[in-house]
């Protein structure tokens, strides 16, 4: 069966134990159903039976799935959907951008799916509907610009042939080459057009929130997805296509991507900085700043941001801008760092975005460093640096992004791994004793015990150092590792294990993003509490936000385009893509789909029967929510005024009554899962959970 209009029709499926593949077709009713990426990912789940709880994470049963859209390929804002069981247990959906999703549909494919274990690490070529099993002995334990480059020198279609990869010096004109010279052991580009999905060692060692990564610094960062494809021993896919991208209404369908394009031309101000343009200031007088583990949320000096301003970041260490296919927002840049430190100094990676400056760079006090001339000194005092200070803290900020880039690691549960730790320590609650395999002091500011509590990290929760493993492990069992631990003679009688445990900035067990709650200005608590993705700061506190999110995330594209396609743009491309006569409402009830299958997902998943006692409570979410915030223009402000009840007693039951959904457990009712064609899927397991 072919769908020659938008679909491929076709989902490659992988079985690494015994190194055989098959082409899966779904039908045309399940793409109509589902689209593609999150929600057709979600169907998969509980359609192959790995949202059985009987299913671990780690199981070479479980599915890893990257899937694309009915309007990647030709379209604009092109990205990639990964959708497996995370190995926290809940469901994991995480998008990456990217030259990745273009390639997968032009080799005529609308997803990969992975199951089962090789026997030794491999990765995979795959051209036009064609995969190939590669030995992967030679890039295992490499980071992954090596294993990029390695994979990408190996794979081209049947009528291409480059004798290098790589583009040097010798490839650019006179004038350009003078102007903008290679340094030392650089290249300027790649020849080669497949686009390639790896991991690194972090992800290779099964660590909780390993991710899979493509041109250096773009990933599938949330949840988990690389260290399932490390316990999968894949080190990454290849791909290359030459098929195109089989459209309708041609005419049509361009038209809606040139009219796009066209609005995105005009947002100089998210041209020039991405994520990074927004303004450090704003951000400061919303109260949405995590500093040091997210004991402030705001300085009192706002000067202090100034070193993660775009145009600051920029004139530092700008090299040049990148783009994802079709998309005209140019949001990211590569930059170079120029540091007197020796281990930073000449790192190549990318202007960090907005969730990196606070999560690796605020989270970890690299502004307010506690050494030097700001020893003593908190986010409260005026801030004593100078232009050298403020370069400094954003060369750590660079840095220690790299590190979770090159290793495969998702930055925000990483960051608030290790400022739980960094916090922990600075309050006297553990000290070195309690942190084997360290000799750097990690306290907040301190890039070279950043670095080694990476290194400690990286080699897995499998590891015989128990602190290493506990970090591996993420946030919420870090902070458990040491109450855990609280007899100890190292750690004083009064640091109770609930105190010890609030030290964690997790929701359902998974680190908070770099938006707070506590002021009301920047994110509502009920959003934070209300995701199925724990704990995504992108989706919405509306059912009907929610819906969208998830609508685009099927479709799939950037969620940072949502503004210049609206509901129309993705009506159009959908339509004259594929020829359907979609409307709104069926479009909405996409995105209502995959969140309806995400909550069942994830109480059946891990087996829970009082959700408002094991997962949808104020347990599960950081206890400084409720706390007054100590500086800043929101000084003194809480979380609905320090009130959990009326979150969890209130706002929550009335949003899972709009949901549909029964008001003591929040599980979809048997109208609900009628209405949106989801009783043969789902009816009976929603009915146990009932």
């Amino acid at each position: 069966m072919a769908l020659p209009n938008g679909v491929w029709g076709k989902i490659l499926r992988v079985d690494l134990s015994n190194e055989t593949s098959t082409l899966i077709e779904p039908g045309e009713e399940v793409y109509k159903t589902y689209l593609g990426g999150e929600a057709l990912g979600m169907y998969y789940l509980f359609n192959e039976g790995i949202a059985s709880p009987d299913v671990d994470p780690f199981d070479p049963e479980n599915m890893l799935q990257y899937l694309v859209g009915p309007t990647n390929g030709v379209g604009p804002n092109n990205r990639t959907t990964s959708v497996t069981k995370s190995p926290y247990g809940f469901a994991a959906v995480s998008l990456c951008g990217g030259q990745h999703a273009k390639q997968l549909k032009l080799a005529g494919l609308d997803g990969i799916q992975i199951v089962g274990k090789a026997s030794d690490p491999v990765w995979l070529e795959v051209v036009d509907q064609e995969v190939e099993f590669r030995d992967a002995s030679d890039i295992w334990g490499t980071q992954i610009e090596h294993a990029e480059t390695y994979m990408k020198n190996r794979v081209q279609a049947d009528n291409e042939s480059y004798d290098e990869n790589l583009l040097v010096e010798d490839d650019m004109t006179d004038r350009w080459a003078e102007l903008q010279p290679p340094k030392e052991d650089q290249t300027i580009g790649a020849k080669r057009y497949a686009a390639t999905l790896v991991i690194g060692p972090g992800s290779e060692n099964k660590v909780w929130y390993g991710a899979t990564m493509t041109e250096g610094a773009r990933a599938h960062g949330r949840h988990g997805c690389g260290g399932i494809a490390g316990s999968k021993n894949l080190k990454g896919i290849a791909v290359r296509g030459t098929m195109g991208h089989p459209l309708a209404d041609r005419s049509g369908y361009l038209n809606t991507v040139r009219s796009i394009q066209n609005a995105e031309s005009g947002s100089y101000w998210w041209r020039q900085y991405g994520t990074p343009g927004i303004s450090p200031a704003t951000s400061n007088w919303e109260g949405g700043y995590p500093v040091w583990n997210w004991k402030y949320s705001a300085w009192n000096d706002p000067f202090a941001t100034k070193a993660y301003a775009g145009s600051f970041m920029d004139d530092a260490s700008w090299v040049k801008k990148q783009t994802c296919p079709g998309c005209n927002l140019t949001c990211l840049s590569t930059v170079q760092i120029s540091s007197d430190d020796e281990m930073m100094d000449g790192i190549l990676t990318d202007m960090p975005d907005w969730e990196a400056m606070g999560m690796v760079g605020g989270m970890l006090g690299y502004i307010y460093p506690q050494e030097g001339k700001f020893e003593g000194l908190t986010p409260a005092d005026p801030y004593p640096g100078d232009q050298e200070d403020l370069v400094e803290a954003l060369n750590k900020l660079q840095y220690t992004t790299w590190k979770h880039d090159a290793n495969a690691l998702d930055f925000i549960e990483g960051g608030a791994t290790i400022g739980c730790v960094m916090q922990l320590y600075s309050d006297g609650v553990i000290t070195m004793d309690d942190m084997p395999g360290i000799d750097e002091e990690p306290y907040f500011g301190n890039v070279h015990a950043v670095d080694q509590l990476m290194n400690l990290l990286i080699q897995g929760p499998d590891q015989e150092n128990e602190f290493g493993a506990a970090m591996a492990k993420g946030t919420w069992e870090t902070a458990k590792y040491f109450a855990d631990e609280k007899g100890n003679e190292n750690v004083p009688a009064d640091a109770s294990y609930d105190t010890i445990m609030d030290y964690a900035q997790t929701g359902k067990r998974y680190g908070q993003p770099a938006h707070g709650v506590r002021s009301g200005r920047d994110k509502d608590a009920l959003e934070y509490v209300t995701q199925y993705r724990p704990i995504i700061h992108t989706g919405g506190a509306t059912p009907q936000a929610q819906n969208t999110t998830s609508l685009v995330n099927s479709m799939v594209y950037c969620s940072f385009a949502q503004g210049f396609w609206g509901i129309e743009g993705m009506k159009n491309l959908v339509n004259s893509a594929t020829g359907w006569s979609l409307q709104e409402a069926d479009l909405r009830q996409v995105g209502e789909r995959a969140w309806n299958m995400g909550r069942i997902f994830n109480l059946y998943s891990q087996e829970i029967e009082n959700p408002k006692e094991e997962w949808d409570t104020k347990d599960m979410f950081p206890a400084h929510w409720w706390e007054p915030s100590p500086t800043g223009p929101v000084e003194g402000r809480a979380a609905y005024e320090g009130d959990s009840s009326a979150l969890f007693d209130e706002a929550l039951p009335d949003y899972w009554s709009k949901r549909g959904w029964s008001e003591d457990k929040g599980v979809p009712t048997q109208s609900k899962l009628d209405e949106l064609g989801l009783t043969d899927l789902v009816g009976d397991i929603a009915s146990d959970l009932r």
